[in-house]
């Protein structure tokens, strides 16, 4: 039971990486240009950092892989054992709708789980770091995502 509805968290912490994209960074550089396209999960030592008193370890969390889509729309892998529908990779898909700015990406998921919002630490052109809180948990989660591949649309 636990371990679902920290799925279920982790999940939304992923959702919360899309949604339309705007406002500059210092450089002039925006997240709504470069984060278009296929976004892998981290899987090194350091990639998934969890503050607070818990029990969880990164391998807990389940999201894997992003898609986000110049329409503002974005699909959500998650490793085969988890819960949802599979594709047929034996990924899990979620889909739904992002927003980001520099700062922050939100997550909308079309199941009416609820939005999510992950504040943006950083970005490259290939690299996002996110934090996410869960206060169900108590726990901060910093994790970072590499872009594999720009989608053309």
């Amino acid at each position: 039971m636990l371990s679902k509805i920290f799925y279920r968290a982790v999940y939304l912490t992923a959702l919360l990486f899309l949604f339309a994209c705007g406002g500059g960074d210092d450089d002039g550089r925006r997240l709504g240009e470069i984060i278009v396209g296929t976004w892998q999960r981290g899987w090194n030592e350091g990639d998934v950092v969890i503050e607070g008193d818990t029990d969880l370890k990164p391998e807990n969390f389940a999201y894997d892989r992003f898609e986000f889509h110049d329409d503002g729309s974005y699909n959500g892998m998650v490793r085969k054992g988890s819960f949802i529908a599979y594709d047929k990779e034996g990924y899990i898909i979620y889909e739904g709708n992002y927003q980001c700015d520099n700062h922050n990406l939100k997550l909308e998921p079309t199941t009416g789980e609820g939005a999510l919002l992950a504040q943006v630490m950083s970005f490259t052109d290939n690299t996002l770091m996110l934090r996410y809180e869960n206060e169900q948990y108590n726990v901060t989660v910093t994790f970072i995502v590499r872009k594999l591949s720009t989608l053309h649309t």
